[in-house]
């Protein structure tokens, strides 16, 4: 059988045209004339920060690639989203587990933080079925009928803990059932003829409910298992390692046979209509006795297989993934109007009868999937929720009554409490008494050094030119740039990175290689010091993956106990917490660890060098232990992430979760990046440190395509680091308790489990078998020039010249992130927020209300717009009174006329729109103030997307008169509803005095 050709490149595919969807434009010609009468069609997903992608294509539409939704979480703002998805054995329903990529930096969060949900393929209806479940690549389970398996885990570093397996009908989109086993149960698999998985090195059989739950031994499993499928006739196909050859087995009335082998990577299995398929390197595979099975050369790693095995994807990945954000009004910038590249989704598939090759680059936003009018998903990009998403706090759903995936109760639910009236709480108490339990604000209050939105504590987004100087710099002891005083107006005293946290010093001597903290870099923020939602050159607040403690999300109020201090481009947590005592950093340590990205590098090495040298101390090292050499830096890299126990009277070393051998990654894997960009879709294919040292092979993109760092010095001409493949190396009886080349090597995970050993996979280290570090950057290079996206600016600027025109911005003065020169307000108005209704309300039923602590966690800065900031939020439902955010520019009483003045002072008013960051359509209230004349307030609705065009501009409402107490309001609510997807941002204003009246764009006039 010959192989399909393919070529590895992804040129094709990054050319592509962003305006088609179709993969093959010819399709008689690449897929054959009998193509309309096929019944193939590919269900696939991918992540970015719009939601997990779900898409699906149809052969007799020559692979039309449409959205059938966007799955994310609205409640969280946490940046890209990954995850997994099957197709139910019917076809109608997809099922899905996802969660933000950020989460899986986190150890067990991938075990127990993720969302489960199915989705019907026809409209793109979205049931969320359980909260708290498990992201991994062998889950969801999807078999042959339209049930489908869902796991969470209790599992931590010093305990196994059980697996729980919830069950789900996707027909009508509700948990059922759910199961729970003592273990780690992988694999789980829903066929007519019974639920299998694979635990404690078995293939088990699931069987009874709740306490009854039995796993009920079938077969022994002669290695790490990679796929389980189910087959024809109640049959299983198992594909797992064994020393370097994956194997393919048939479990039969019993029994399980081997079927054949290939080589280790290049054999997947993949479910198929009526069977299963092999595919890759199969000729070594016999399926003539395994009715149902079939067999499909290809040479490259497939990321998708089409349900009839027709099409197979070698790439389904958004340009967001790659670091790209292409610069607005570019064609690759359509997918959405800032150009982050969310939603553009890059497909390279190759037609199986034919051999032919398709590549597109595919906005999903744009390729809804439709029925009766209905879209698959609103233009943010969040899905038709159906009702068990976001139930009432205190409802249940099936979901919520599986332990371990309940649905947290949502702080934000207003219930009646007018007695028999049946009021909303909110009429209830408007204007009703303010009161303030001191311990309950206390606990709203987070423990974070640094605060957010605070304007003398903006981060601005470095280039990736900038970062990687800023490295090369730091390895090397040379990042001593001075910061004078007052930098960027944050109030700081002159100050050098390296002179706050000089070049940590390693057991031993060396340096750290340049590529390990560019791939450290890499993994933990994606090289941002800011928010994900600056881009390059924008400032806003520091990068945190959870400021408020309370799962990132909006609906929760803030947890001072749990808030995630993470910090920034290397996320420096330890000593940025007001409990951190002794190790807490002094105010100007910490000011620039949140707003210099160079200072915050030089702190994320100090944490990365004590890693390094606490495992010396426990004697654990990697090959030779040179710290020159790239590959001996894996051990540390697996310390940094999930920590390295040191306390004597416990087992020392290196925790279970991210050993290479655990059952949670892919026995079968390949170097993370190394055959496609899509293994960034699927990050917790991989233990940490793979992720890391796959960055520091493969650099991510800039948006001209261009690599953001330079790659290693590699050995020789491999262009490869070289990494261990045999993960049994980090399996030892006598040294964690585990048994290499088993289907569960540990089955304990617990404390017993943990690595304490050294390690060698190469032998007399040199330059022709190990890498080191290139530097793009000589020591001693002055700072790289930004490379900002937007361009800064204008500052001071006018709607039309006009003297005596009073500017109100929303910082009352200017902040000098952008250089437009920090000065105070001149006194002629004033901007405020209000968040939600100003009132925190004990209730009578002993719990409270506290509008303002929820709706300003939604409430965010970014360095854009007038003087270069904008508060922004998102737009809301009108009755929802815990999201609302009002801002009010209101002119110094002194500059306007009494109420019982005449006539009032005229003013045209003009809004200041930014160039980007706002998109809502809002309403802008004139209110005149009292005034004897009985003059009441105007409305305009503006679109703030539509009238900014990319650009930063002035928008004339109107004339007004005004008398003390006048000015403009705006809020992020309104009567049409919101869905609290559109930024809804709060620039400037401007009060232009004129003498007639001007009716503007508003027809106001007065």
């Amino acid at each position: 059988m010959a192989l399909i050709p393919f070529t590895g490149s992804t040129t094709p595919a990054e050319a592509a045209d962003a305006t088609t969807n179709v993969l093959f434009g010819a399709p008689e010609r690449d897929l054959g004339k009998d193509f309309e009468a096929s019944d193939d069609v590919i269900v696939s997903g991918t992540g970015d920060s719009d939601g997990f992608h779900i898409v699906t294509a149809s052969e007799r539409e020559g692979y039309a690639f449409r959205e059938v939704a966007s799955l994310r979480r609205k409640d969280i703002d946490a940046g890209p989203w990954t995850g997994y998805t099957c197709t139910t054995g019917s076809g109608r329903y997809a099922a899905a587990v996802y969660m933000p990529s950020l989460w899986t930096n986190k150890p067990g969060a991938s075990y127990r933080g993720a969302f489960a949900a199915v989705v019907r393929l026809s409209d793109g209806k979205v049931t969320e079925i359980a909260q708290g479940v498990q992201l991994a690549y062998y889950s969801p389970g999807c078999g042959e009928g339209d049930r489908v398996l869902f796991s969470t885990s209790s599992a931590t570093d010093t305990d196994a803990g059980d697996t729980t397996v919830i069950e789900a009908d996707a027909t009508t989109g509700t948990a059922v059932a759910d199961r729970k086993v003592t273990g780690q149960l992988t694999h789980m698999l829903p066929t007519p003829h019974g639920d299998y998985g694979v635990l404690n090195g078995h293939l088990v059989k699931l069987t009874g409910r709740g306490k009854a739950t039995r796993a009920s031994k079938q077969a022994q499993l002669n290695g790490p298992v990679f796929a389980l499928t189910s087959s024809a006739g109640g049959d299983l196909d198992v594909g797992f390692v064994s020393g370097r050859k994956s194997v393919i087995s048939r479990w039969h009335e019993g029994k399980l046979s081997a079927l054949g082998s290939g080589e280790i990577g290049k054999l997947k299995l993949f479910p198929r209509t009526g069977g299963s398929l092999v595919v890759g390197d199969v000729a070594g595979v016999d399926v003539s006795r395994a009715p149902g099975l079939k067999a499909q050369p290809f040479t490259v790693p497939p990321a998708a297989v089409s349900r009839e095995g027709r099409l197979i994807a070698t790439s389904v990945v958004s340009d967001e993934l790659k670091g790209v954000t292409p610069p607005f009004a570019t064609p690759e910038a359509k997918a959405t109007d800032d150009g982050r590249a969310a939603g553009l989704i890059r497909i390279q598939a190759t037609a199986v009868g034919t051999g032919a090759k398709g590549a597109i680059a595919f906005d999903a936003d744009a390729h809804p999937v439709e029925k009766a009018g209905a879209r698959a998903a609103s233009p943010g990009g969040t899905p038709a929720l159906g009702p068990a998403a976001y139930p009432p706090s205190g409802a249940t759903t099936a979901g919520a009554a599986v332990p371990g995936a309940a649905v947290l109760p949502r702080d934000d639910v207003e219930p009646p409490s007018c007695g028999d009236l049946g009021e909303p709480e909110a009429r209830c108490i408007s204007g009703g008494t303010k009161t303030y339990g001191e311990s309950q604000v206390f606990n709203f209050e987070i423990p974070c050094l640094v605060k957010r939105n605070n304007p003398k504590r903006q981060a601005q987004q470095p280039s990736a030119n900038q970062v990687e100087w800023a490295v090369d710099q730091a390895v090397h002891g040379a990042l001593t740039v001075q910061r004078p005083a007052n930098w960027h107006d944050t109030g700081l005293p002159t100050f050098s990175p390296q002179g706050l946290f000089p070049k940590p010093e390693l057991t031993g001597g060396g340096d750290i290689p340049a590529q390990v903290v560019l791939g450290i870099l890499a993994q933990e923020s994606n090289f941002k010091q800011a928010s994900w939602h600056s881009v390059n050159g924008t400032a806003g607040n520091v990068l945190q993956a959870d400021w408020f403690g309370n799962g990132a999300s909006i609906h929760s109020y803030p947890n001072r106990l749990t808030s995630d201090c993470g910090y920034g481009i290397a996320q420096v947590t330890s000593g940025m917490r007001d409990f951190d005592g002794a190790d807490m950093f002094d105010p100007t340590e910490a000011g620039a660890i949140a707003t210099d990205y160079a200072t915050n590098i030089a702190a994320g090495m100090q944490i990365l060098a004590g890693k390094w040298n606490q495992l010396k101390a426990l004697g654990m090292e990697a090959n030779d232990g040179n710290p020159q050499w790239i590959e001996n830096w894996y051990l540390a890299l697996w310390g940094y992430n999930s920590g390295v126990y040191t306390d004597p009277a416990q087992p020392r070393g290196l925790g279970f979760f991210n050993n290479p051998a655990n059952a949670q990654y892919p026995p079968d894997r390949q170097g993370f990046l190394r055959a496609t960009f899509d293994d960034a879709a699927h990050p917790a294919k991989w233990p940490y440190q793979e992720k890391v040292l796959g960055w520091a092979e493969t650099p991510h993109k800039t948006w001209n395509w261009e690599p953001s760092y330079v790659v290693p010095d590699f050995p020789g001409a491999t262009a490869l680091l070289n990494l261990p493949t045999n993960y049994g190396l980090f399996c030892s009886p006598s040294v964690n308790n585990c048994a290499p080349g088993t289907a569960n090597p540990c089955p304990a995970m617990n404390e017993t489990c943990r690595w304490a050993g050294s390690v060698a996979w190469i032998n007399g280290q040199n330059e022709t078998n190990s890498s080191r570090e290139q530097l793009r950057f000589p020591v001693g290079s002055p700072e790289s020039a930004l490379v900002a996206k937007y361009p800064s600016g204008p500052c001071m600027t006018t709607p039309d010249g006009t003297l005596g025109t009073i500017v109100i911005d929303d910082l009352n003065g200017r902040e000098d992130v952008f250089g437009c020169g920090a000065q105070p307000n001149r006194e002629e108005g004033k901007f405020s927020l209000q968040f939600g209704d100003n009132l925190i309300v004990n209730r009578d039923d002993g719990t409270f209300r506290a509008t303002p602590y929820i709706a300003q966690i939604d409430v965010h800065q970014l360095g854009a717009g007038y003087n270069g900031h904008v508060f922004f939020t998102h737009s809301y439902p009108s009755n929802d009174y815990f999201h609302k955010v009002t801002g009010r520019w209101k002119l110094n009483p002194s500059y306007l006329p009494d109420a019982d003045k005449p006539g009032g002072k005229r003013f045209t008013v003009w809004i200041h729109l930014p160039n980007h960051g706002a998109e809502a359509t809002v309403r802008y209230t004139t209110i005149p103030g009292p005034n004897k004349e009985g003059l009441g307030s105007d409305i305009c609705d503006i679109s703030q997307s539509n009238r900014t065009q990319g650009k930063n501009s002035w928008f004339k409402l109107g004339s007004w008169r005004f008398w003390k107490g006048g000015g403009v309001e705006m809020d992020n609510i309104h009567p049409s509803g919101g869905t609290g997807d559109a930024n809804v941002a709060f620039d400037a204003v401007a009060f232009v005095p004129v003498g007639a009246p001007d009716k503007g764009n508003c027809n106001m006039g007065q």
